[in-house]
C-alpha cells in the first residue's frame, strides 16, 4: 500500500508539470501575439497617416515626378510621427510608399511597412523570435475641376480692407491647395458684378492643371464696383466646367462661389415697346421702390459693369433667360406678377432670384458640387423693402441653397452636399476658404 501512495504522489507531479507547461505556453501565446497584435495595430494607423498626408501632398509641385516625390516626403514624415520609438518593446522599419497618377484621373497612394516584436514567454519554450509585423494602407485621391467664383460688387469696397482681405484669402487659403501644373487639378477663376466675365478659363485639354501665376494676378486683379449677377457667376462657371470634353472631365467637379450679398440682376434678351427691338444684358433691379416701379438700367452680361443703356420701355420680362434658364422659381418660393410677367423692380429682383438658384440646382443635378462663402451683416438682413421679403430671403439663407448644405431649407438628398461657410467680416474669409478647401480635398480621398 505505501508504494501505492508514493507512486500516485509521483505521477500527480509529473501532471501538473506538464499542465504547467502548457498554462505558460497559453499564458505566453496570449501576451506574445496580444503585443503583435497591439504592434499591428499602432503600424496600420501610422500607414494610415502616411497615406492620408501623401495624399494631401500632391497638391505640391509643378509636375507629376514634383508631386509624387512631396506625397513620399509627407507621408514619410507622418509615418514616423505616428509610431512611438520603441512601441510596445518592437523595432519600427523603414516606410515604402507609392504615388502613382492614373491615367483614368486620380492618384493611387500605397504604404507598406513593418516592425520587429520581440517574444518572451514563447521564446522560453523554444520559439524562435523576434516576429516581424507587416501592413499596408491605401489612399485614392481623385483630381479636380473648380471653378472660384468672386463677388466684385461695390459693396466689397468699404471698409478699405475687405478687398485685400478677400484676396489674400482666396489665393493662400483656397487656390494654393490645389495641384498647380501640367497634370495638376484644374481652377479657373470667375469674377461677376454688374455682368460676369471669366478671368482664367477652365483648362480643358488631357494636359490638365493650372498655371498658378495666371491665377493669382486675376485674382490680383479684381477691383469693386456693380451689382450682383450671381447667375452670370454661377452659370458662366458651369459653362467652364461644361466646356471640358466629357471623357476628360475629372470624376470631382466644384464650384467655390463667395458673395457678400443677394442677387439683383436679370440676364435675358428683353422687349422693347413699342418697337419690338430687343436689347440683351443684364438688366438690374435698382435699390429703392416703389414695388411696382420699371427696372431700366441694362449692362453688358459678358463684360463688367459696362452699362448699355437706360430702356424705360421695357414693359415684360421674357420667360427664359440667357442660356435658357428660367426666370420663375424651381422650388416655388417665388411668385412672380403678371402674364406675361411685368417689368418692375420686385419681379426683377425675385427673377434675379430664381435665376440664380435654378442655376445652382442644375449645376448640382449634373453631379457638380457647389460650396459657398458669404460676407457680412448684409446676408443677414433683408437688403431690399419693397418686395416685403422675409427672413428665408436673406442672403445667407440663397447662399445655403445654391450649396444644398444640411441647413438648407430646400435640401435635396439625391443632389450632391455642399457647404456654406459665413464670414461676419473679411478677417474671417481666411478661415472661411481653408474650410470649403480641406472640404473638397476631404471629398478626394
Amino acid at each position: 500500500m505505501q508504494g501505492i501512495r508514493f507512486y500516485s504522489r509521483g505521477a500527480v507531479a509529473i501532471m501538473f508539470l506538464l499542465m504547467l507547461i502548457v498554462l505558460i505556453g497559453i499564458v505566453g501565446l496570449a501576451i506574445d501575439t496580444g503585443r503583435a497584435y497591439g504592434v499591428r495595430a499602432k503600424l496600420s494607423h501610422a500607414l494610415d497617416a502616411a497615406s492620408l498626408a501623401a495624399g494631401r501632398a500632391l497638391a505640391t509641385g509643378a509636375s507629376d515626378a514634383d508631386r509624387s516625390s512631396a506625397a513620399i516626403t509627407a507621408g514619410t514624415r507622418y509615418y514616423n510621427a505616428n509610431y512611438p520609438v520603441g512601441y510596445m518593446g518592437s523595432t519600427l522599419g523603414p516606410v515604402s510608399l507609392t504615388a502613382v497618377h492614373n491615367a483614368s484621373g486620380y492618384w493611387t497612394v500605397v504604404a507598406t511597412g513593418s516592425a520587429t516584436v520581440p517574444i518572451t514567454f514563447l521564446g522560453a519554450l523554444g520559439v524562435a523570435g523576434p516576429t516581424l509585423v507587416s501592413a499596408s494602407a491605401t489612399s485614392v485621391r481623385r483630381d479636380i475641376d473648380v471653378m472660384l467664383v468672386l463677388d466684385s460688387s461695390g459693396s466689397l469696397a468699404i471698409p478699405a480692407s475687405t478687398l485685400p482681405n478677400l484676396k489674400t484669402a482666396a489665393i493662400n487659403n483656397f487656390v494654393q491647395h490645389f495641384a498647380a501644373g501640367v497634370g495638376g487639378d484644374r481652377v479657373g477663376v470667375l469674377t461677376f458684378a454688374s455682368g460676369a466675365l471669366v478671368s482664367v478659363p477652365i483648362d480643358k485639354t488631357v494636359s490638365r492643371g493650372f498655371n498658378l501665376a495666371n491665377v493669382t494676378s486675376a485674382i490680383n486683379a479684381v477691383q469693386a464696383a456693380g451689382s450682383t449677377a450671381q447667375a452670370e457667376g454661377l452659370r458662366g462657371a458651369l459653362g467652364e466646367l461644361d466646356a471640358i470634353p466629357v471623357n476628360l472631365r475629372s470624376s470631382l467637379r466644384v464650384i467655390a462661389f463667395f458673395s457678400d450679398g443677394a442677387p439683383n440682376d436679370v440676364s435675358a434678351a428683353f422687349v422693347r415697346v413699342p418697337s419690338n427691338a430687343t436689347v440683351t444684358g443684364d438688366l438690374y433691379s435698382e435699390t429703392g421702390g416703389p414695388a411696382t416701379a420699371r427696372a431700366t438700367r441694362l449692362y453688358s452680361n459678358t463684360a463688367l459693369n459696362t452699362q448699355t443703356g437706360t430702356y424705360s420701355d421695357i414693359a415684360t420680362l421674357p420667360t427664359l433667360g440667357i442660356g435658357g434658364i428660367p426666370l420663375a422659381g424651381y422650388n416655388g418660393l417665388r411668385t412672380l406678377s403678371g402674364n406675361p410677367v411685368t417689368n418692375t423692380q420686385c419681379n426683377v429682383n425675385k427673377a434675379a432670384r430664381n435665376m440664380a438658384e435654378n442655376v445652382a440646382n442644375i449645376a448640382r443635378s449634373e453631379g457638380v458640387i457647389v460650396m459657398t462663402v458669404g460676407l457680412g451683416a448684409a446676408l443677414t438682413t433683408n437688403e431690399l423693402t419693397y418686395c416685403g421679403y422675409g427672413a428665408s430671403e436673406y442672403g445667407a439663407n440663397i447662399l445655403n441653397r445654391f450649396s444644398n448644405s444640411s441647413v438648407s431649407d430646400t435640401y435635396n438628398s439625391s443632389q450632391p452636399q455642399g457647404m456654406y461657410c459665413y464670414a461676419a467680416d473679411s478677417t474671417q474669409l481666411s478661415t472661411c476658404f481653408n474650410l470649403i478647401a480641406d472640404a473638397v480635398l476631404r471629398l478626394t480621398q
